[in-house]
């Protein structure tokens, strides 16, 4: 494995590269790292595995704390992250708020991107009715129950979304606190950012990357499946069923990481075909 820092715009994002083979970037969700996906490790032998923390989490640092959050910031991020390590288009996988910077990637700088799978991306304004109204309460009540009582808001959004908690290892003290650095930055500054994210679908639609909206099946019925089927809606296209739910990849990452090796390899088979 080998590891180093990228200078961008504000901040330097450290990064991991392991494994041989076509390039694949992997985008972590909110409080997450470099270090969040156990299905990294099962797809090192198939793909050049790059994953790393974004600006604001762990080891990238932001050069200015109070920097608003912008979902464009961090995909330009992952484009210059790719254009430093490989001149060829790469597969992409986000899970949550990763997911919404793959697609803003692949609005934006679809010349990177050979295909997109984006798990269950957080992003209300994709909903219509009350499905909206759920998805912008959720994240406003996440919000606001963090402020007021701490990780306990963290548990409770867990349970509503339907997602299955996972046993924590032991950590270093230092590990420890890195993590609650990230959740502090996920709930206070990303949160509502995502609220205020709404992607270009017309230009989505006309990217030439092809985009696969993936969904937990145990999270079939629940809000974050629902923003996987709105996605799929407006390209019109089917959700792929992935193990688990919201955190598949952490509670399965055997059988996601072949779940993803076979999206990948059909649509590369089915795009040669094409």
């Amino acid at each position: 494995m080998k590891h180093g820092v990228l200078e961008v715009p504000g901040a330097k994002l450290y990064y991991e590269v392991r494994g041989s083979g076509p390039i694949l970037l992997m985008i972590h969700g909110g409080n997450g790292d470099a270090e969040s996906y156990p299905i990294t490790d099962p797809l090192s032998d198939r793909y050049t595995v790059i994953t790393y923390d974004r600006r604001g989490h762990s080891r990238s640092r932001l050069e200015d704390p109070n920097e608003n959050y912008q979902v464009s910031a961090h995909s330009d991020d992952a484009s210059r992250l790719l254009a430093a390590l490989t001149d060829e288009p790469a597969h992409v996988f986000g899970c949550s708020s990763g997911a919404v910077i793959g697609l803003d990637l692949a609005i934006r700088h679809p010349a990177q991107i050979r295909m997109l799978v984006a798990h269950e991306p957080p992003i209300p304004q994709l909903l219509a009715g009350s499905d909206r109204t759920k998805g912008f309460e959720s994240l406003e009540n996440l919000e606001k129950q963090y402020k007021r009582s701490g990780l306990q808001a963290l548990e409770a959004f867990a349970k509503a979304m339907g997602i299955t908690s996972t046993s924590q290892p032991d950590r270093p003290k230092s590990r420890t606190e890195q993590l609650r650095a990230n959740i502090d930055y996920f709930i206070l500054s990303e949160v509502p950012g995502l609220r205020e994210y709404s992607p270009d679908i017309g230009r989505l639609k006309a990217s030439p990357v092809t985009v696969v909206p993936a969904g937990g099946i145990d999270s079939q019925g629940c809000l974050p499946y629902r923003y996987a089927e709105a996605l799929a809606g407006h390209l019109k296209t089917k959700v792929v069923d992935f193990p688990g739910n919201h955190v598949g990849c952490v509670l399965y990452p055997e059988e996601f990481a072949e779940r993803l090796d076979m999206v990948f390899r059909r649509c590369n088979n089915k795009n040669t075909k094409g």
